[in-house]
């Protein structure tokens, strides 16, 4: 009880101090955000956009939090979660890209209007994803949980995340390996190759491997760490079916600034970049709901806890790894465009490598999809803890089969490249 109570005590809190900042940083979104577009600010979008995710991570995040601590700790109960139907959430997803990339294209007073239409646009594939995992009401899954997991995960999990992303390539390069300033150099000259629109050379330069050995292995490493670290206090509570979803909530909520930060990075391509991130909506949700599934059966003491959470991690990080990789290759390709002219020879087999890396990505997401549902399905509610203890993580024959081809798929165009790179 005393634990319970200081949880509580220890969310109320949260919201408070993210929310009273949140409030000043709300009148730069509503008043200054006019101003910069009445004076013709070029600057106006990026302002109204950086100034909204602010609010949204401070006073929405912080109003959460308060909300919901300030009813537990008064012994409100919370109502089971249920989210909207997955196909009315897709179809919800189309209509708001529509719409910004009409206001977005028109400037319609984009730099207020457009911010909060790409959040919503950018948050509802992993919410998707969480829906097609649940199929319908969970018990002990409530609002109050799913939604201090969903703030928990885009706050202290993308902070924690961004931090680790910094850290782990500055002491693997720099001091294990001494080669900071030589990743430094071929960074500067892979974008000195895009800018002098020389596709081909980029794609084959030590700069480009470099990105994508930092995008494809030290990014799902720490991001599967961090995103569900926010639910470890209630997993000791949970059963494995509510561990599951309420770490998901936080890798959705993770997702979700994800999307609106490589979305605002890209603006000139921000609705192809948000529809190829749409495909791998799952893959945030369910990494996060391995590693939380596998963070509970430890806590709880399950047999063969560790073992089993080491899998589920390299499970979510593979997974990642390769979804991570395949969108870098993709999303370069098609916007080689934006460079110059993408060289007949990049092909993978004598097929597009651009199709080939979105046949991947797709695959891929729909397996997300189908193993999120799996485990949900195989963690039976209201199981005596004994029993229980017995329920273990397994992947049947077609998920190593898919997961095998995803791996050989993704290495192709990867492998292609690094040979190049061997021969110049």
């Amino acid at each position: 009880m005393k634990s319970a109570a200081w949880l509580k005590t220890t969310v109320t809190l949260a919201g408070l101090m993210l929310a009273v900042p949140g409030m000043f940083l709300a009148i730069a979104y509503l008043c200054f955000t006019p101003l910069s577009m009445a004076s013709g600010d070029r600057d106006a979008l990026r302002l109204g956009l950086a100034s909204f995710m602010l609010m949204v991570m401070t006073l929405g995040a912080g109003g959460v939090l308060l909300w919901h601590g300030l009813h537990s700790t008064q012994g409100r109960p919370s109502a089971l979660l249920r989210l909207p139907p997955a196909w009315l959430m897709a179809a919800v997803f189309g209509l708001f890209v529509t719409i910004g990339f009409f206001i977005h294209r028109n400037n319609l007073a984009a730099g207020f209007f457009f911010p909060p239409i790409l959040f919503i646009a950018a948050a509802l594939p992993p919410l998707l994803a969480v829906a097609w995992f649940m199929q319908q009401r969970v018990e002990g899954f409530t609002w109050r949980r799913g939604s201090v997991a969903f703030v928990g995960g885009a706050t202290v999990g993308v902070v924690i995340a961004m931090v680790l992303e910094i850290l782990l390539p500055v002491v693997v390069l720099a001091l294990v390996l001494g080669l900071g300033d030589v990743v430094s150099g071929n960074v500067e000259r892979l974008l000195d190759a895009l800018a002098g629109k020389n596709i081909a050379s980029a794609l084959a330069s030590p700069g480009f491997i470099y990105v994508f050995v930092q995008i494809a292995i030290f990014v799902p490493l720490a991001e599967e760490f961090a995103k569900p670290l926010i639910t470890l206090p209630l997993m000791r509570r949970l059963s494995q079916r509510e561990a599951f979803l309420t770490a998901a909530m936080a890798g959705a909520g993770f997702a979700a600034v994800e999307n609106v930060l490589y979305a605002g990075f890209g603006l000139y391509l921000w609705a192809g970049i948000l529809l190829v991130r749409a495909l791998g909506g799952a893959i945030h949700p369910l990494g996060a709901g391995l590693v939380g599934l596998g963070w509970r059966d430890i806590m709880k003491g399950e047999p063969n806890a560790w073992r089993n959470a080491l899998a589920r991690f390299g499970l979510g990080v593979g997974m990642h790894a390769v979804w991570n990789g395949g969108s870098l290759l993709l999303i370069t390709l098609a916007g080689a465009q934006v460079f110059g002219k993408l060289p007949p020879e990049i092909n993978v087999l004598g097929l597009s490598a651009a199709g080939t890396t979105l046949a991947l990505l797709i695959v891929l997401g729909l397996a997300a999809l189908w193993l999120g549902r799996a485990i949900v399905q195989r963690t039976v509610p209201g199981v005596p803890e004994a029993a229980s203890a017995g329920i273990q993580f397994s992947i049947s024959d077609r998920a190593v089969a898919i997961w095998a081809l995803a791996c050989l798929v993704a290495i192709v165009p990867a492998g292609i490249t690094g040979l190049r790179l061997l021969v110049r």
